[in-house]
């Protein structure tokens, strides 16, 4: 299970690095549009980073009670749950802050779309459709969730040192 704890341990780190980021940017008195979509951007890595530190705990925890099998599936299922409702408040939350869901325009579309392909992989690694790999198929889902990060780590460091 070495391969959870180096998991979470980067994805900490980077979420370490956004926020170092997020202050490094003078700010100005004024709060504009791509201020708020960084503030998004900073509280959705912080956010997933805890998640993905989670889910990469949760079989280590649950195989102590449970055989291989039910512990992934448990884990998948949990994961499932857990991120449909925070999509559901995601959405809102871009709503909130800018009126529209998709606040970020292209980059909001490839994150709402990966967002889904991952519920879909929770979904099919639950109902056991993807076979007995299940160490391995979970791995896959929280490296999708990983990779979601670290594209909302790039555009975060992007837009916080290109000049306007």
């Amino acid at each position: 299970m070495d391969e959870f704890y180096a998991l979470s341990q980067v994805t900490i780190t980077i979420a370490g690095f956004a926020a170092l980021f997020s202050i490094l940017k003078p700010r100005d008195s004024q709060w504009t549009d791509l201020d708020k979509l960084n503030l998004v951007r900073f509280y959705m890595m912080i956010e997933i980073a805890c998640l993905i530190s989670i889910f990469s705990f949760l079989p280590v925890i649950l195989i102590g009670y449970f055989d291989t099998d039910i512990t992934f599936r448990l884990s998948f299922g949990f994961c499932f749950v857990i991120i449909t409702l925070y999509y559901i408040y995601g959405t809102k939350r871009n709503k909130r802050y800018s009126g529209k869901v998709s606040i970020g325009g292209v980059s909001t579309i490839i994150i709402l779309t990966i967002g889904i392909f991952w519920l879909l992989f929770s979904l099919l690694g639950s109902l056991n459709f993807l076979g007995n790999n299940y160490k391995t198929n979970y791995l896959i889902l929280l490296f999708i969730f990983f990779v979601m990060n670290i594209y909302l780590f790039i555009r975060l460091i992007y837009f916080t040192v290109r000049k306007n």
